[in-house]
């Protein structure tokens, strides 16, 4: 070949390969519209030979283009053709759901399940799987015959796109299909809206602590995550509202379907969530240091008496007065309310909480979740007959990957020599498993008092015990194996 006939095809490779890149480059760069995301899928078979498992290829890879939509079956049958659970079940649960119409929302879904690279995406499908459709022996009325967390999931998916390794979107899904469950058309109609919203704001949030310099919410393990995405605390138990209320204060009504008012009286609205990140920010109350952050607000609205305390109203003194109020054109006790929006309210009105410690409870967790910062409620009996016990919250830290608690509120009463100085404590769960979700029993340290599963408990353990353990910090890995898995 001659020195000029070289040049040429030199020249020629060069220009391929500037458009090869151009190309590739268009490829994967994300555009606004229409989605673009990518999915390479090999099937796969598994075969055991003696003691070996082999996985061997079924056919030959596939590419997902979500902006190149192929018929529904095709994405079904994929995550078919893996062959292995949760992926098989998905698939049969996704034929399930009443209005799967959208075959882009079934590609997204499809992608996040089979391109993972972080386990806990796998284990939260196959916990969605386990928890996400009810029983209709569990309840009274009837209730979708098919997977609710899995229909929330879709629906956040035909509003959105998903992140690869999305456990915020898995974990809004699995703890708002219960709304779905036991809620009326409206309230369903509230969750389809609520889950969208929530997913903006915590993505929104995880770019403000990105900016910040502090933990990203996106890198939490899955109990945490969890937690942090629950808005309604521990208000399924108790208050006015709630789902299993035996407190002869209010009403039992584990046979009535959710209201739109009762759902929004006990959940924290992403207006109350910005709500209360303003307040956070203005009060300056943010720390590099999440637990710093959490203490600081445990510090401001604690009660320092049975009155309440300078930032507080009500305390242990509510019971006896048996004072009431209006809030949201119903009278009620000033003493668990168990509305955590009408507390944001409140403050933003006197600068001030009011209530008892389930209150106080959703007043910090409110101000934390508004920065990301993931919180539980732990609530300790140990009154015997009298029914004397404390509801507080906890917090995650991300630096440790621990939950702490604040140890003024670890050490109420923790020299209370009822039982022998024992308690029963009670964490709150997030209820992703709707099993019994309705079920509650007495309390066996006070027969007159009733507890649902929504909590996980235990109930051979002291305070002082209690207040070591939660100073010192409880391990991320003993938190999921209580909350997801007791």
């Amino acid at each position: 070949m001659s020195s000029q006939s070289k040049w040429k095809l030199l020249a020629v490779l060069i220009v391929a390969s500037a458009l090869l890149g151009v190309v590739g480059w268009q490829q994967f760069t994300p555009k606004p519209a229409p989605p673009t995301t990518i999915i390479t899928v090999t099937p796969t078979a598994t075969t055991v030979t003696g003691s070996q498992t082999i996985v061997v290829p079924q056919r030959q890879t596939e590419w997902i283009r979500i902006g190149e939509v192929k018929p529904l079956n095709y994405y079904l049958t994929l995550l078919e053709a893996n062959g292995t659970l949760p992926y098989v079940q998905l698939a049969k649960e996704l034929r399930k759901l009443p209005d799967l119409t959208n075959v882009t929302a079934v590609a997204k879904i499809t992608y996040l399940a089979l391109n993972a690279s972080n386990p806990e995406v796998k284990e939260a499908l196959e916990l969605m799987l386990k928890g996400g459709t009810p029983d209709p022996r569990d309840f009274s009325y009837a209730v979708p015959n098919y997977n609710t967390e899995l229909q929330v999931l879709y629906w956040l998916a035909c509003q959105n796109e998903f992140k690869k390794d999305d456990t915020l979107a898995l974990a809004i899904a699995m703890v708002n299909g219960v709304w779905i469950t036991v809620g009326e058309e409206q309230v369903q109609k509230a969750t389809r809206r609520d889950a969208d919203e929530l997913l903006l704001f915590f993505r929104e949030t995880n770019e403000l602590q990105r900016r910040q310099s502090t933990p990203l919410l996106y890198d939490y393990p899955l109990e945490a995550m969890l937690c942090l995405v629950w808005t309604a605390g521990q208000n399924l138990n108790n208050g006015p509202h709630g789902l299993f209320s035996s407190n002869p204060y209010f009403r039992d009504r584990p046979h009535m379907r959710v209201t739109l008012k009762d759902y929004e009286w006990v959940t924290l609205s992403v207006k109350g969530l910005r709500d209360a990140r303003d307040i956070v920010w203005n009060q300056a109350w943010v720390r590099k240091d999440y637990v710093q952050t959490f203490l600081t607000i445990e510090t401001h609205f604690r009660s320092v008496d049975r009155s309440g305390g300078p930032n507080w109203v009500g305390g242990w003194l509510a019971y006896d007065t048996k004072e009431k109020m209006e809030i949201h054109g119903e009278i009620v006790p000033i003493h668990n309310i168990n509305n955590p929006d009408f507390e944001i309210e409140y403050y933003l009105r006197t600068g001030k909480g009011i209530g008892v410690c389930d209150d106080q409870a959703n007043m910090v967790e409110a101000m934390c979740k508004s920065w990301g910062i993931s919180t539980t409620t732990m609530y300790r009996m140990w009154g015997g007959a009298s029914g004397v016990g404390h509801t507080h919250a906890i917090c995650f830290d991300p630096l440790s990957r621990t939950w702490l608690g604040s140890k003024g509120q670890l050490s109420v009463n923790r020299y209370a020599t009822d039982l022998n100085n024992k308690v029963a404590m009670y964490l709150t769960k997030p209820p992703w498993n709707q099993s019994k979700i309705l079920e509650w029993k007495a309390d066996p340290f006070v027969p007159t008092y009733h507890m649902s599963k929504i909590y996980y408990s235990n109930l051979n353990i002291t305070a002082q015990e209690v207040l070591d353990a939660f100073s010192k910090g409880i391990a991320s890995s003993q938190m999921k194996q209580w909350l997801l898995y007791s």
